[in-house]
């Protein structure tokens, strides 16, 4: 691994992944992953999928977690923003993973200008959670655009979406849990078919905040819907399943 020193810039920070000794450089002032994206990472199945395409990778957190998840995938990660997709690719360089990921600055809305047609079997997406004009819209562009649909709503991301995969290709995102028939609607529109689906809950008799969803382009699967994920097992002690995932005994 390279010497972090002459990578990471003022008012950045370099954080331990934990997974696989690796680790990210993200600005101490912007938007900073949470656990939405690894959750997202860890959601589909990997089984033969070579070619994967981040939507919105940020930070490039899943690409990094994916290449942990499986030896066979090359992720191509796209981001508009300018300092985060800069970041993101020194992450990748002090990771040592040029040969894995790709990290691309484009505008998802014009992605035929960037990848092919049918060029991923998965494409995978953290996007905003929020529509234009809802909520409290933060002061800090990088993390407005993070969480507000300014550049990029969820119709053009699913148009995004069936664009780059093959016939069968899988796309999975993570969303709002009260955006669950919005997704579905949207995703069916551009033939993109549930098939699976899991909700996500902070506590036990809690209702759910978000749900993870795997679709598949140009077919319509019988759809699975997974056992629930209960993030906390009690107040700032995370469940089995996500201690598991940062290889916690």
């Amino acid at each position: 691994m390279l010497d972090w020193t002459e990578i990471v810039k003022e008012n950045e920070t370099l954080d331990d992944l934990i997974v696989g000794n690796m680790k990210l450089i993200q600005a101490v002032h912007g938007y900073r992953f949470s656990l939405d994206a690894v959750l997202l990472a860890h959601f589909p199945d990997l089984t033969g999928v070579n070619q994967v395409v981040d939507l919105g990778t940020g930070s490039g957190i899943i690409p990094h977690l994916l290449t942990e998840r499986s030896p066979d995938v090359r992720i191509t990660g796209i981001e508009i923003q300018t300092a985060m997709a800069e970041r993101a690719r020194r992450s990748v360089r002090l990771n040592q993973l040029e040969n894995r990921i790709e990290i691309i600055q484009a505008d998802i809305r014009e992605i035929e200008k960037t990848l092919p047609r049918g060029s991923a079997e998965l494409v995978l997406s953290n996007p905003p959670f929020w529509r234009k004009g809802e909520g409290h819209i933060s002061s800090n562009p990088e993390e407005a655009a993070a969480r507000h649909e300014l550049n990029l709503n969820l119709d053009e991301l699913a148009d995004s979406g069936a664009y780059l995969l093959e016939q069968r290709g899988k796309m999975a995102i993570i969303q709002r849990a009260e955006r669950l028939e919005d997704v579905m609607e949207t995703f069916r529109r551009h033939k993109l078919f549930l098939k699976r689906l899991r909700v996500i809950h902070s506590f036990v008799g809690r209702s759910a905040t978000l749900v993870l969803m795997e679709a598949v382009k140009s077919r319509r699967p019988s759809m699975t819907i997974l056992p629930p994920l209960i993030i906390y097992d009690k107040p700032g002690e995370y469940c089995q399943e996500i201690k598991q995932i940062y290889r916690e005994k």
